[in-house]
């Protein structure tokens, strides 16, 4: 969507050249994924840090000649500093962010530290896989997902990342609830589930430019009481997008189609398009299917 969408609005005309930059974001947004991991990684670099410096002191304290190891002894983060994936993606892709933001390392630092769920947990006796593993994830729920001044950092490396932030902190808690004791674990997952699922995206981009025009068709005099140039340019392509589905994607059902796009309405369209998209998509689906124009097995159940 946001290809089809920067495409339209720059009046670009080279599908190739936006195609390789659709390639591009999906890559960034794996960038964004290892990131976030890191920071994980440099928030325990942190800990690390703050116990050197409290042995070193001229004048220790019993605290500090007895530090906690707790935090920096956990097992997930353990598994994520000697994974081998990770510490190769970052170095192919020169990701030191965090090396270069300790300022904003710090100010997460800072607040974790202080906060009641980090003291529960180095005050906890339990010394167990699963503890270590539901701190972790609520920690990043808690202070790394929702975190404004991450969120503008990010926004200010790649303006696209405001809107994958979502995709890159569902893939962390993912990774993350998934991992087990004792388990191997020298990768991650990848963005796709595989490459029809990759492929799927770059066609859905392809059908959507290349059948403008004709979608632009199916769309005029479906939108009661608003005339088709007062609709906003975002509502109008998720409504192509969704069509296009429905003619060219046979194997997913149009009422799936639907949904996923009254959903993506809500996320990106004004708090009323969703009703709205809603409404004309099923107009222009029973008339895709009056006039014989859906695909047969569009109508049914999913093939798999």
């Amino acid at each position: 969507m946001q290809a089809a969408f920067a495409m339209q609005q720059s009046g670009a005309d080279n599908l190739t050249n936006q195609e390789k930059l659709l390639l591009k974001s999906f890559e960034n947004i794996y960038k964004l994924y290892v990131l976030q991991l890191l920071l994980l990684l440099s928030l325990r670099d942190k800990a690390k840090e703050e116990i050197e410096i409290g042995l070193n002191k001229n004048f220790p304290t019993e605290a500090d000649l007895n530090p906690n190891y707790k935090f920096v002894n956990n097992r997930i983060l353990e598994m994520l500093a000697n994974n081998d994936f990770i510490k190769a993606f970052k170095e192919k892709y020169r990701l030191n962010k965090w090396e270069v933001d300790k300022e904003l390392v710090n100010y997460i630092w800072q607040k974790i530290k202080k906060s009641k769920l980090y003291k529960d947990y180095m005050s906890s006796p339990e010394q167990s896989f699963k503890e270590d593993q539901d701190f972790i994830l609520a920690l990043y729920k808690n202070f790394i997902a929702p975190e404004e001044k991450l969120h503008e950092s990010f926004e200010a490396d790649d303006s696209h990342w405001a809107d994958d932030i979502a995709i890159a902190n569902t893939l962390v808690m993912k990774t993350i609830s998934g991992l087990k004791q004792g388990m191997s674990f020298n990768t991650l997952p990848p963005l796709f589930k595989d490459e029809i699922d990759r492929q799927f995206a770059i066609d859905l981009f392809r059908k959507v430019i290349l059948n403008n025009k004709e979608l632009t068709k199916l769309l005029v005099g479906k939108t009661p009481n608003w005339e088709y140039d007062r609709i906003s340019e975002i509502d109008k392509l998720i409504m192509k997008m969704a069509i296009a589905e429905f003619l060219f994607f046979p194997s997913i059902p149009p009422n799936v189609t639907i949904n996923e796009y009254v959903e993506i309405a809500k996320e990106f369209s004004t708090p009323k398009s969703n009703i709205f998209i809603n409404g004309v998509l099923h107009n222009v689906r029973k008339e895709l299917e009056e006039q014989d124009k859906l695909p047969k097995n569009a109508r049914g159940k999913m093939n798999f």
